[in-house]
């Protein structure tokens, strides 16, 4: 710990004489925790020597504060230390983990201990950022109230006072304070105004979902919900007087008055109907002040914008408002789907994540700002976000000025949820420290103490009602389900009584679905969610439950049981993360268990055509399932094409069809027609762009060679590390040669397909751009048409060959020729990663690293045909797998050979412009610490395409540790270099991050060999810092 620290350490200690666990240690912290686990809860019992050092510690406090002299702080700490030994007792408690019985007491304090001491809790609140305020915080004392009428009746009388016409009056009500034994006083409502949330038939929400369990033990107590029921109910107030039964009240009418949301901008706000009350009320919290534990202390205060805007309305598990606003905004599903990409989407959630956000963040922020001015209208206090903050920042500020040392403060909580437009959100190194007085949570949920203790109980629930001015009390009339138990609970076996829930109305339970999902992105599981949703909307009282891949056991499963599978795949062909292990343990349990389990599946995969990896991991679990006995239904496996649709969605429509008929008794075949995959084709291809050929490095068409090629795209922007599709296309001398085999005169007419979108589809570009004329014929069906013999047509030759060796198709019909068309392969796009950085060589302009094979469609048999100057379709791929990488500050390790360096050097280029750049203005070098240390491998003859970038970066200390490995007869790899250089490995990985591309066996072996060096898996270990791609 740093001296600055230590000595902040040390002001905190010396100036709050109590502190208590923040939940996190040593070895274990939770701070990404919204509660912690260990957090002080009221309603314990605690030593009788914690009591009165929490006791001697606030009375100093008090003293420090001058609220005492010290001769009056002295003279009060003898009397209560007397007090709280006079009222020693044993009882049951729990210290250090341990339960045991020990003595315990507690002592009364003073009207303005308490008002002083609730001033401290508040200030102490690490979750608060209206802390400036505490000293405004008023006392309304009602600890002299013991029963539940009372304390229903006081809180809604004071309340009212409190509220003040929407003048809103910072005020806790307090109550008696827990004893030494029992739970104290307590109220069932979390808030004292809350939104009911009633769970319907189908298991959606109406109102509040985060109220669905407290309106149920509401209604246990006699209350019912208005008719219509609606998402605005406004619960009552219920509250449990120590040793009492509990008592509740509907709010009066000034209470229960809602803020209509609604926006100057934006007339149709109104039409979305939203609203919330006036203001929050915290019922369920209780205060931990000198060692006396206040159980029921609901406080009033005033809400900040974004707790209704950005969370309570906005939350998809509360209201879950925001797509509904971005449509108030504009957002318009049919103006999307008239992009071929997302012609079959069916709702927001179906974009990519980019698209989503956009629309989102605009909700949000109109959302937020209409609760401020709806607030402002009604004349009800309502605090602004960026107020909040540099209200806090400020009060923070001046309290470090004054006393040497910041506030405490949870990031998690205390950070406004916009973000880094929030002054706060920019403040680190905030302590994270808790002084008592403190406000708490309580120990024990009051519902369950109820039931715990109701048999023990001899008065009646009651309702409390005001009438005419006066409270009348009444028994209140419990509904016949709960009366046994008074709370849905039977009195005699202590089980659960039956209701009307999920099994539906008669209480038979529905065929069970199991779904899971593999998935890399967002894709996959999108799919299952909406998969569950589908299922669950099925006629027959279907369930569907919902998991991750790794959590398959197929020992677990009912043989009834269908299984349902989404399941991405990696670059590499592997499974993603959240499918790895049940790909692990696939071997081994196909070999033991052969042919074991009859169980009914279907699998639908999402891949990217452009890839060689092309669903990989769906066929190869398509493959496991069918070893270990499954039965296909639905086909067993359908393919989702990310190239053809960001999200497959038309395939998987298809294939949910056959999977619906499958489980309600109809047919389960996948029904296509034949132009549907020229349809997908004609689709993907209106997201290509045209490009120019700048350069090629080369003309070597040697096997292995690397070619250098230059594009100009025009105006598209690329970022450093991304991925371009590239189209190739036939010779125009090609197409030529198969229209005249063909027998077309007119090139330029359109072919007679089916579908209407096909048929603007001239015959030359059809067979320029479209089918692949170097491929062979998926069938030959079309041939019984023409008199000639099958067994003379080699079914491997090109289409183009097989064309002008059948001289009967000169002649063909147009039925013909559309069943020849239909039958050849489709011209499929290959992604290539940006080897350049456009900040470095200009807008538009990318350099692209490509291996030559001997017979490849792309490398060989394209690039060879084409010149400078000639056109290239491409297509930006929305994916970037070393994004992170591209402005992290972290120690970056690149392993690379071959074309595998593209990545690498696009990011060089991006920090050899920014150095080359300050050089021009005159300006210090900018500094890229820590650098880079690279590894890469090549054949010799590549050598002069990696020697400028490398050398260069080099130059500007850009890199500190470069092994370049040209082959060599050693066969001294890029791995063994890694190895051999273990230590300076080490040092760097521990909080570094490790980018590794280059050929399949190169990506694994180097992850084995890793995970060698740190002792674990370096995938898991390093989990994002660990980022490998495979070309």
């Amino acid at each position: 710990m740093a001296s600055g620290q230590v000595c902040e350490f040390q002001k905190i200690v010396e100036s709050n004489p109590v502190l208590t666990s923040t939940g996190c240690t040593a070895q274990f912290c939770q701070a990404g925790r919204m509660i912690h686990s260990d957090e002080p809860r009221v309603g314990e019992t605690r030593p009788l020597e914690v009591v009165k050092e929490e006791a001697s510690g606030f009375l100093w406090q008090l003293w420090q504060d001058g609220v005492y002299s010290e001769e009056q702080f002295k003279t009060r700490r003898d009397e209560v230390l007397r007090s709280i030994d006079a009222s020693a007792v044993f009882e049951p408690m729990t210290v250090n983990g341990v339960k045991t019985v020990g003595k315990t007491g507690t002592w009364t304090q003073t009207s303005e201990e308490l008002r002083h001491g609730i001033r401290l809790a508040w200030k102490n609140a690490r979750k608060c950022i209206m802390r400036s305020r505490f000293k405004e915080l008023d006392l309304c004392d009602l600890r002299h109230i013991d029963t539940s009428v009372g304390m229903v009746t006081a809180v809604i009388d004071e309340v009212t006072k409190a509220f003040n016409k929407g003048q809103i009056k910072p005020t806790v009500f307090a109550f008696p304070p827990r004893s030494t034994s029992g739970t104290g006083p307590m109220f069932w409502s979390k808030q004292l105004l809350n939104f009911a949330g009633y769970k319907q038939e189908d298991g959606s929400i109406l109102g509040d979902p985060s109220n669905v369990e407290l309106t149920h033990d509401i209604m246990s107590l006699g209350w019912t919900p208005p008719s219509p029921q609606s998402q605005w109910d406004i619960l009552p107030i219920v509250a449990m007087a120590e040793n009492d039964a509990p008592a509740w009240s509907d709010l009066p009418d000034d209470l229960r008055q809602v803020v209509d949301i609604g926006h100057p901008r934006y007339p149709d706000f109104q039409k979305l109907g939203l609203k919330w009350y006036q203001f929050p009320a915290l019922s369920r919290l209780g205060f931990d002040i000198g060692g006396v534990q206040y159980t029921a202390t609901p406080f009033i205060g005033w809400y900040m914008d974004a707790e209704i805007g950005v969370r309570n309305l906005a939350d998809t598990f509360r209201y879950n408002y925001l797509p509904d606003v971005a449509r108030i905004l504009g957002f318009d599903i049919e103006s999307y789907k008239q992009n071929p990409e997302y012609a079959e989407i069916e709702s927001m959630e179906d974009l990519p994540d980019y698209e989503q956000l956009v629309w989102l963040s605009r909700a949000q922020a109109e959302l937020n700002y209409a609760v401020r001015w709806s607030f402002l209208q009604k004349g009800v206090s309502c605090v602004g976000t960026l107020a909040a903050s540099s209200d806090w920042t400020r009060f923070d500020d001046e309290h470090a000025a004054k006393h040497g040392y910041r506030l405490n403060s949870d990031p998690y909580w205390i950070a406004p949820p916009q973000g880094s437009i929030v002054p706060v959100w920019h403040r680190g190194g905030a302590p994270n420290y808790q002084p008592k007085p403190l406000i708490a949570r309580h120990r024990f949920d009051p519902v369950k103490s109820w039931r715990r203790r109701c048999h023990e109980i001899t008065a009646d629930i009651r309702r409390v009602e005001k009438r005419g001015g006066n409270w009348v009390i009444e028994k209140a009339v419990i509904p016949c389900h709960a009366a046994n138990g008074v709370n849905g609970v039977n009195g005699t076996n202590g089980t659960k009584a039956s209701t009307n829930g999920a099994n539906g109305a008669n209480g038979v339970s529905g065929k069970r679905i199991h779904i899971y999902y593999s998935s890399t992105g967002t894709s996959a599981l999108k799919l299952a969610e909406k998969l569950k949703r589908r299922v669950k909307d099925l006629p027959g009282n279907f369930k569907a439950d919902l998991n991750i891949l790794n959590l398959l056991d197929l020992r677990k499963i009912n043989p009834a049981d269908p299984i349902l599978m989404v399941v991405s795949t990696t670059g590499d062909g592997r499974f993603p993360a959240n499918g790895a292990d049940f790909e692990a343990g696939m071997k081994d349990f196909s070999e033991q268990h052969p042919g074991a389990f009859p169980l009914k599946f279907s699998i639908f995969g999402v891949g990217d055509s452009a890839y060689p990896t092309y669903n990989a991991a769906s066929i190869k679990l398509y493959n496991f399932m069918t070893a270990v006995g499954g039965i296909p239904i639905a086909t067993g496996l359908t393919k989702g094409n990310t190239a053809v649709e960001a999200l497959p969605m038309k395939s998987f429509n298809r294939w949910w069809t056959a999977v619906q008929g499958s489980m309600t008794g109809g047919g389960d075949t996948i029904e296509t027609a034949a132009e549907d995959e020229y349809i997908e084709q004609q689709r993907m291809l209106e997201a290509f762009k045209t490009g120019k050929l700048l350069a090629k490095s080369s003309d070597d068409s040697r096997e292995g060679r690397i070619v250098m090629i230059t594009l100009d795209i025009g105006d598209e922007d690329y970022l450093e590390m991304s991925h371009l599709r590239l189209m190739p296309n036939n010779k125009s001398t090609g197409a030529s040669r198969a229209l005249r085999a063909l027998g077309v005169k007119d090139s330029t007419q359109s072919l007679p397909f089916a579908d209407p979108g096909l048929r603007t589809l001239s015959w030359d570009y059809f067979f320029q751009h479209f089918v692949d004329l170097e491929g062979t014929f998926s069938d030959f069906a079309w041939l019984s048409e023409i008199a000639y013999d099958k067994n003379d047509v080699d079914r491997e030759d090109t289409v183009l060959n097989i064309l002008e060796r059948l001289p009967e198709l000169q002649h063909a019909s147009d039925d013909l020729r559309i069943k020849i068309c239909l039958s050849m392969p489709l011209l499929r796009p290959r992604s290539f990663s940006v080897a350049s950085s456009a900040k470095y060589l200009g807008k538009g302009i990318v350099e692209i690293m490509v291996r030559l094979h001997h017979g490849g469609r792309f490398s060989d048999k394209f690039l060879s045909s084409i010149t400078r100057g000639a056109h290239i379709k491409y297509a930006p791929v929305t994916m970037i797998p070393g994004e992170e990488l591209i402005s992290s500050d972290k120690h970056l390790i690149a392993i690379c050979t071959g074309t595998g360096f593209a990545p690498v050097r696009s990011l060089l280029q991006q920090r050899i412009h920014a150095c080359k750049e300050a050089e021009a203005r005159g300006k210090p070098l900018p500094l890229h610490k820590p650098s880079m240390s690279i590894f890469v491998g090549f054949k010799a003859h590549d050598q002069p395409l990696f020697q400028e970038t490398l050398f260069t970066a080099v130059r500007y200390g850009l890199v500190d540790m470069l092994f370049q490995v040209p082959s060599n007869k050693q066969k001294k790899r890029v791995q063994h270099y890694v190895e051999d250089n273990k230590d300076s490995i080490l040092t760097r990985i521990k909080d570094g991050s490790v980018y590794v591309c280059g050929a399949k066996a190169m990506v694994n072996d180097m992850a084995s060999k890793l995970s060698e060096m740190i002792g674990s898996d370096v995938r898991q270990t390093l989990g994002r810092r660990y980022v490998e791609e495979i070309f």
